[in-house]
């Protein structure tokens, strides 16, 4: 095998940056997901899902898949939107609301000064138009988040009124304060689905510790192809991993390019302990402060356990769980 170059370490570069890993929590909520649009799509009644997680759980590789496997098409002439993803910016006002939901539609907004509620109406319009029939909120904790300039019993009336309206499913993502905007709001809450949970993997249950050696040794594969294998035994990488990701695939994501870009300059060779314990060192990590990953050879499971919980601590999340997905059907 000849000596990877600069460019071979840009194409594993890349390739880290693009692997979007199909786990097992990550499947989970995109069947359960596609079901409730699958059903809008097929015009039953409307429905209000929200999904909270912490960040770096894959709420946005979710959303990406989504709007991937229901993209925008032509149809009789015309423009069809049936999923259309909104963003949802910090701060928002009652204004910004509809104008968040024409921008991601590619509609003009309005210069002149106009009130939200014609604001509103235009953008009903527009969705009857593209033939809208799901919205996925990306960053609705936004709405709840302190200082924002909304009240949030205003917000939760605005989501009533846009499903009253349009008879359109609603699809809302956001960390774990999300739940405010249903506590602040009975009406809201009482058209809602049970909250759907993307959570961390979780360090006392063996399958889900497989999972996540699973997406490890995804990572691991792809250094080994590009001629940099990692010099650990499977089961100890995904521990260290575990130690410095708590559970979250996206740190571990974040983890693997940041060990990628340490090669720029390197030959063909495995990677060592060290070479990972620089590039941990080199991100802000979710996992216990008091066991750092890749500092002992060992990793105990009360180590990893404490991981778990200080990343579901940090979140706002109970140990408890929410229903598993198959139960909330």
């Amino acid at each position: 095998m000849t000596s990877p170059t600069i460019s071979d370490c840009r194409a594993l570069r890349r390739n880290i940056e693009t692997c979007e890993l199909p786990h097992t929590a990550f499947m989970a909520h995109l069947n359960a997901l596609s079901a409730r649009i699958d059903d809008a799509l097929d015009g039953f009644t409307a429905r209000l899902d929200a999904l909270v997680g912490p960040t770096r759980v894959g709420k946005t590789m979710l959303i990406n898949a989504l709007r991937r496997k229901y993209p925008e098409a032509k149809r009789n002439g015309g423009r069809m939107v049936p999923v259309l993803v909104v963003p949802i910016p910090s701060n928002i006002s009652p204004l910004l609301l509809p104008s968040s939901v024409l921008k991601a539609l590619g509609v003009p907004i309005p210069t002149r000064s106009i009130s939200s509620g014609m604001m509103f109406e235009r953008m009903c319009d527009q969705l009857r138009l593209a033939q809208t029939r799901v919205l996925l909120f990306e960053e609705a904790s936004h709405l709840v988040e302190p200082g924002a300039k909304l009240p949030h019993r205003a917000a939760g009336d605005w989501f009533k009124s846009l499903m009253d309206e349009l008879n359109m499913t609603l699809i809302l993502f956001g960390v774990p304060r999300l739940h405010k905007l249903f506590v602040s709001n009975e009406q809201l809450r009482a058209r809602a689905s049970a909250t759907r949970e993307f959570r961390p993997y979780d360090s006392s249950e063996s399958a889900q510790m497989r999972s996540f050696a699973m997406c490890v040794k995804t990572y691991a594969d792809l250094f080994a192809k590009s001629g940099w294998p990692i010099d650990m035994p499977l089961e100890n990488l995904t521990k260290h991993c575990y130690l410095l990701s708590g559970g979250l695939v996206g740190l571990l994501s974040r983890f693997m390019q940041e060990l990628s870009c340490q090669l720029i300059h390197e030959a063909s060779r495995p990677l060592t302990f060290e070479d990972c314990r620089l590039a941990a060192r080199s991100i802000e990590c979710f996992g216990h402060p008091d066991f750092p990953a890749f500092t002992n050879t060992d990793v105990s499971i009360i180590e990893l356990r404490q991981s778990h919980a200080h990343t579901l601590e940090l979140n706002d999340m109970s140990v408890a769980r929410i229903p598993h997905l198959a139960e909330a059907h």
